[in-house]
């Protein structure tokens, strides 16, 4: 990917959204990869004092959400399934990373890992997305390479 296309779409990775409102911090990310931050408050808490399941889901969504558009190629969830494997405390950061598993022309997997502190598993992920034939910042900025490409 250009170094100028690659700035342009960080640009779009990192402006607004859901992720503001929770606090998301984008760490990196780069071909089918991405890493978020979520330092929690008391105000995304559940019942049991702890993060809520559905702020867990938004960092380990957001994730994906930049994984899957990484290629530059707009891509929309088709579903997610979750395991709440222990619960995150609200005194904690918690990170989600999402790896791609697979990829076609127009279905792709990805495996997202929500951990605490010491790598302590919080919850985990499997996402498919559906690749559309749209792209980020126009199908002109492309080279021809990326967009026949997987």
């Amino acid at each position: 990917m250009p170094p100028a296309i690659r700035t342009e779409l960080d640009q779009v990775f990192r402006t607004g959204g859901v992720g503001d409102l929770l606090g998301l911090e984008l760490l990196d990310w780069g071909p089918g990869t991405a890493r978020f931050r979520l330092d929690p408050s008391p105000a995304i808490a559940n019942i049991a004092g702890s993060v809520h399941g559905g702020a867990l889901y938004t960092l380990a969504d957001s994730a994906f959400e930049v994984a899957c558009n990484s290629y530059g190629r707009i891509c929309v969830a088709l579903d997610v399934t979750v395991h709440h494997a222990s619960a995150a405390p609200l005194d904690e950061p918690v990170t989600a990373e999402a790896v791609e598993v697979s990829r076609t022309a127009r279905v792709a997997s990805y495996r997202v890992t929500a951990t605490g502190a010491g790598g302590a598993v919080r919850a985990w992920y499997l996402a498919t997305a559906y690749r559309t034939s749209r792209w980020h910042l126009g199908a002109d900025r492309w080279p021809q390479a990326g967009r026949d490409a997987h």
